[in-house]
């Protein structure tokens, strides 16, 4: 049912062509318009109303197709070949294996032939009953294709029961699939010819796999750099020290300079997310000097005589 006054309107002026998935009415006027149009005879060739100007070919499937089309495929041509849909999917994976690349195995359903009739979609053929054979059938002047025979202008006397005629079921797969490595949260890849299978020899369509990125306990990612928190002891902080530390690429050495205050941050260069272009970012280290967790008389009379090493009050400048 119609759910509001424009809707209305279009189906007053357009009738059941306005009811299809992308349709445009301002397109619809135009073509509707068109001299030659409507089954009246005309040269081959036309002027073509949609362009700035000039002479060129105008292809009737091309022009309704880019009105009433699903997804930019184009219209459905009789039983000629038909290119299989894309297919959406979805898969997660952590930081660290979005940077270093990781392989997924995914669980989907995507349109195949169906077995039960070959992809035929049944057997017998009659004159369609809605179009009488055109494949098409006329609107208020607007030549729109046939449901019921989706162009082809004939239909099954005997309709495949497993996939309703329309010669492709729904088939769950197994696909392993390789996330390249440097993928972002959210991008999405596309493998082709993954998604659903062709029809009468069209090529399959698309796979369009969307990777969420969940987050990482240590990691954390800006743009093509990692940041990670290193904790350090007081005399690491105080005195520096050498300390072995995680990356992606394995753990390396990592030289605390003396002094080292709370915050302060270290890069490792190129050990970052990986660039389209071979580069790579870098990871940064965010030293946190950590007290101990054993608090005893020894301990409290240790950080007492620390004290006297500072130079100044370390609040002195904290004003508002």
């Amino acid at each position: 049912m119609l759910s509001d006054e424009q809707k209305r309107s279009w189906y007053d002026e357009f009738g059941e062509a306005s009811l299809h998935t992308g349709f445009d009415p301002e397109q619809a006027r135009r073509w509707r318009s068109f001299k030659g149009f409507g089954g009246r005879a005309g040269p081959s060739v036309h002027h073509n109303p949609f362009s700035g100007g000039g002479f060129e070919s105008i292809n009737l499937d091309d022009l309704l197709g880019s009105m009433f089309s699903n997804a930019g495929r184009g219209p459905r041509r009789g039983r000629g070949p038909r290119p299989g849909p894309d297919v959406e999917a979805q898969t997660q994976v952590d930081l660290l294996s979005a940077v270093k690349g990781s392989e997924v195995l995914l669980v989907m359903k995507r349109p195949e032939s169906c077995k039960a009739c070959g992809g035929s979609g049944g057997s017998g053929r009659q004159t369609c009953p809605t179009c009488k054979g055109t494949g098409r059938r006329s609107v208020n002047r607007l030549a729109i294709l046939c449901e019921t025979c989706a162009g082809s202008g004939s239909t099954f006397t005997k309709e495949c029961p497993r996939c309703a005629g329309s010669g492709r079921v729904m088939e769950e797969r197994h696909l392993k699939v390789r996330i390249p490595p440097g993928v972002s949260d959210g991008q999405t890849i596309r493998l082709r010819g993954q998604g659903g299978e062709g029809q009468h020899g069209g090529p399959p369509g698309n796979l369009l796999l969307t990777v969420n990125v969940s987050p990482h306990p240590l990691l954390r990612r800006n743009g093509d750099d990692l940041e990670m928190d290193l904790p350090i002891t007081i005399s690491e902080a105080v005195s520096g020290a050498t300390v072995q530390v995680p990356t992606p690429d394995g753990r390396v050495k990592v030289k605390i300079p003396a002094g080292a205050a709370n915050g302060q941050r270290m890069r490792l260069r190129n050990k970052g997310v990986p660039r389209r272009d071979g580069s790579r970012g870098h990871m940064y280290l965010v030293l946190r000097p950590a007290t101990p967790t054993a608090i005893d008389d020894d301990t409290r009379r240790l950080a007492r005589e620390l004290d006297r090493f500072y130079a100044e009050n370390p609040r002195a400048n904290l004003t508002l």
